[in-house]
């Protein structure tokens, strides 16, 4: 049995575990008793939100890719945002997600050399936006965390911006290559290069955005709001149990799950996105009723992308592909 099919094999089990037991752990009597009151429109909101999410991602990634010098149709751009979706939680660390995306790009006549900073910028756009959303997020909600203060919380997410804001100005200066390079050769030594040439896929990247900064702010305009119609799937789906959902403190909430999600170690979060929402949205919906909607919520957010994606890929490309990049 190949690696690639291992992993799969893997992946499934997994997903299917901690789904059931996620289930298992949160339902009761009161939730069955609620399940039956079950409001079918939900899921038909649930998928309008992820269709303009993938809506405006699409015109996202269309207009970076044109003030590149380049154009995609719907078609290559559906298939470079479903192809993320799969080989990001294939591979450790998601590394795989911005591989296929690079290799799609080329697939459709965008050079590597363009495609790299393209699909970078992509990326880090969705973590500005989280980020720059921070202090709003600590601003309206009363989110408590032990041992930290709601002031030292607003404290924190007003430096995270600062430091944002300030890092795309530093990243491109000679200090900020000499630290990358004195940092790498006091861990990693031997990728010292890969480091700088990272970063100067980076300053790339930047570069291409200062050259047209109007299309570059409607860029991170639609990087938000493809980001919040993905969120709001979450009160889509509560709303099947309830009709009391305060859709502003839930999409507070999935603006700070996913930013957390960003650095999560396992294979495209698994187990933490389910334990975060659990921790986070329990207090939103009918008693027991919880684990279902995030369960629910993963396989309309990632699964059924994911399943799209390998479509996409594999049609594409075939299964060598998929086994190349599994297996590095």
């Amino acid at each position: 049995m190949s690696k690639m099919m291992r992993r799969g094999i893997f992946m499934f089990v997994l997903l299917f575990a901690v789904s059931l037991g996620i289930i298992y752990y949160t339902i009761d009597l009161e939730a069955l008793k609620t399940i039956t009151t079950f409001n079918g429109e939900s899921l038909l909101l649930a998928i309008i939100a992820l269709a303009l999410g993938m809506y405006f991602d699409g015109l996202r990634l269309q207009r970076l890719v044109k003030i590149g010098g380049y154009h995609l149709s719907i078609k290559a751009v559906l298939r470079v945002i479903f192809s993320n979706y799969f080989m990001a939680m294939l591979t450790p660390g998601a590394s795989g997600g911005a591989v296929a995306q690079v290799l799609v790009l080329r697939s459709y006549d965008v050079p590597i050399s363009k495609g790299t900073p393209i699909v970078l910028i992509r990326t880090v756009f969705s973590i500005m936006f989280l980020v720059i959303m921070l202090p709003i997020v600590f601003l309206y909600d009363s989110i408590e965390i032990p041992y930290i203060s709601r002031d030292m919380l607003l404290l924190f997410s007003f430096l995270a911006v600062m430091a944002t804001l300030l890092g795309t100005y530093l990243l491109q200066t000679v200090y900020m290559r000499k630290f990358v390079y004195n940092l790498a050769q006091r861990f990693k030594a031997h990728k010292t290069k890969d480091w700088l040439a990272k970063l100067e896929t980076l300053n790339q990247g930047l570069a291409l955005l200062y050259k047209k900064p109007t299309q570059s702010f409607i860029v991170f305009i639609e990087s938000g709001l493809s980001l919040l119609c993905l969120y709001c799937i979450a009160p889509a789906l509560m709303f099947a149990f309830t009709n009391d959902v305060p859709i502003i403190t839930i999409l507070d909430r999935m603006i700070l799950l996913n930013l957390i999600l960003y650095f999560a170690p396992t294979p495209g979060g698994t187990g933490i996105a389910e334990g975060l929402f659990i921790l986070l949205f329990a207090p939103f919906v009918p008693s027991g009723t919880v684990g279902i909607i995030a369960v629910a919520w993963r396989v309309m957010a990632e699964y059924v992308p994911f399943f799209i994606g390998m479509y996409a890929v594999l049609t594409l490309y075939g299964r060598q592909f998929v086994a190349q990049e599994t297996s590095n």
